[in-house]
């Protein structure tokens, strides 16, 4: 009997060693200890700027002008060759709101975001959301998320390019993580089936012997 409970124990471990965890890559995405992780071009300005934060105070900016995407912010993150990562960030504009909530000054902007080789999103013109008529203050930021982007090596860029004339536009928390099924695979299904087999047959036998 000891080995039965031995043996589903070791099995329940094995199930939870099978079962795949999700940790965010990206280095100071929320860009408040400012140490150095991201690499950035002129035109790139990461610190207080008094909106585009999403959490804490930091937020990485950019202010180059367009229309082309010449100006960078860049990180190296570890991947593993044939896996799939989902991206996340919030997005802000800069731009005017006039008093009956609509936008009276939209500014040329875009960004465009690699990882890797590949192109993970591009956005063009971004609306701002400023809830005041001060270019200066701010308003809420939108998440964006870019699902299953496959890493093909050990070691792949990602790469923040963007624009806007006259003002900025806005990054923070940015997330990289690896997908993970909500669906144990096979394998840790047949695991589990068997973990509870022998718990049920330690119960059974000790009510026999009882």
């Amino acid at each position: 009997m000891k080995f039965v409970i031995r043996l589903a124990a070791a099995i329940l471990l094995a199930v939870a060693a099978a079962l795949p965890a999700s940790a965010n890559i990206v280095r100071d995405g929320s860009f408040e200890l400012n140490n150095g992780s991201w690499k950035l071009t002129d035109g790139w300005f990461l610190g207080d700027a008094g909106r585009g934060a999403q959490t804490g105070v930091n937020s990485l900016s950019t202010g180059c002008f367009g229309p082309e995407f010449i100006c960078f912010a860049a990180q190296a993150l570890p991947t593993t060759i044939g896996q799939y990562y989902d991206l996340s960030f919030w997005l802000y504009a800069d731009g005017l709101i006039g008093p009956e909530g609509f936008p009276v000054g939209q500014f040329d902007n875009g960004i465009r975001v690699m990882f890797g080789d590949a192109v993970a999103t591009t956005i063009l013109n971004f609306p701002t959301t400023n809830t005041t008529s001060d270019i200066t203050t701010g308003g809420p930021s939108t998440q964006i998320i870019v699902r299953n982007l496959l890493a093909t090596s050990a070691s792949t860029v990602l790469q923040l390019s963007g624009y806007h004339d006259p003002s900025g536009i806005f990054f923070d928390d940015i997330s990289v993580d690896l997908v993970v099924s909500q669906i144990p695979e096979p394998g840790p299904l047949s695991l589990i089936g068997m973990g509870l087999g022998c718990l049920s047959l330690c119960r059974w036998r000790r009510a026999r012997a009882a």
